[in-house]
């Protein structure tokens, strides 16, 4: 199983055109099944409704050349209402989800089909090696939500419930967890349970995660902070080790390098993850763009063996 992990690209300028150059190169010689998306689909605010020249603009037309899925998870920008990124309007996030079923969309390529929802790869096998488990954080990462569907004790229950029925009917060896905001970073937004730098903030993404998440899936990759960062596991999440891959647009600096103990970390640079599962071996290999030249290169791999 091989894929790309990228996150915060929808920009619909140069930088996502460069990385996306970037990604046809790459998947041309080493191969890709499909790419994860990790969010912070469409910026600043998302889309309006599922037929928003948006789409075409910053995702139809920026990933014309790759040809094959995109499976996406919503951002805070996708669920903006007053400031674009406050992730305070989770129905704005509903026009990704419709444009899913839109029959008469560009490509195929975009894969949404609920706010959260599963997948396995190869896609079709019996017995698949990898199952994917697209969270939808925002609703339980933002402030609350004056939609009482989205209101967070509510949201995070039903949410768990349903991945903790996933998780336990899975008969993939491997486990993948993707969603916007990660459990612990190193860049500008940090840690859940304390994003920002405030107490608190995200605490009851930061429990869900903890409690659901955390040691039942052999990996977390999440977007949110524009840099990549690979990071070891660490105690309150057990085995799970966590990727952060939120370059495909943007870049932004690291804010604390030493939050937590990483493998290799990148900052004011966009790229991506190239990642390849095969028997117990997961290798990931990160990439780097040159915002100026476009050139690609690899600038970090390494193999991991499930335990």
């Amino acid at each position: 199983v091989r894929f790309i992990a990228i996150g915060d690209m929808g920009t619909g300028k140069d930088g996502q055109y460069k990385v996306a150059q970037a990604i046809a190169a790459v998947c041309a010689e080493r191969g890709c099944d499909f790419a994860i998306g990790l969010g912070d689909n469409i910026y600043e605010a998302g889309a309006d409704s599922s037929n928003d020249i948006q789409f075409e603009m910053k995702f139809e037309q920026p990933y014309r050349q790759l040809d094959f899925p995109f499976y996406m998870t919503l951002g805070n920008h996708d669920n903006s209402w007053l400031v674009g990124g406050d992730g305070l309007n989770n129905d704005k996030g509903e026009a990704q989800v419709e444009y899913h079923y839109k029959r008469d969309r560009l490509s195929n390529k975009w894969h949404m089909p609920a706010r959260y929802y599963n997948f396995t790869a190869p896609k079709g096998d019996v017995q698949p090696l990898v199952e994917f488990f697209s969270l939808d954080s925002n609703p339980l990462a933002a402030v609350a939500d004056a939609d009482p569907e989205y209101w967070q004790l509510p949201y995070r229950d039903k949410q768990q419930r349903w991945l903790d029925v996933g998780l336990q009917d899975s008969n993939a060896p491997w486990k993948i967890a993707f969603a916007h905001h990660a459990f612990i970073s190193n860049g500008k937004h940090g840690n859940a349970g304390m994003y920002d730098g405030f107490p608190g903030a995200g605490v009851i993404y930061y429990n869900m995660l903890k409690k659901h998440v955390c040691d039942r899936v052999d990996v977390m990759i999440a977007g949110h902070d524009h840099d990549l960062q690979w990071l070891k596991p660490v105690d309150k999440c057990g085995k799970t080790f966590h990727i952060v891959s939120g370059a495909g647009g943007k870049t932004r600096e690291l804010k604390n390098k030493d939050n937590n103990p990483a493998y290799w970390q990148a900052d004011n640079t966009l790229g991506f993850f190239y990642i390849e599962i095969e028997g117990d071996e997961f290798r990931g290999t990160a990439y780097t763009v040159d915002s100026d030249s476009g050139e690609h290169l690899a600038a970090f791999a390494q193999t991991l063996t499930r335990q």
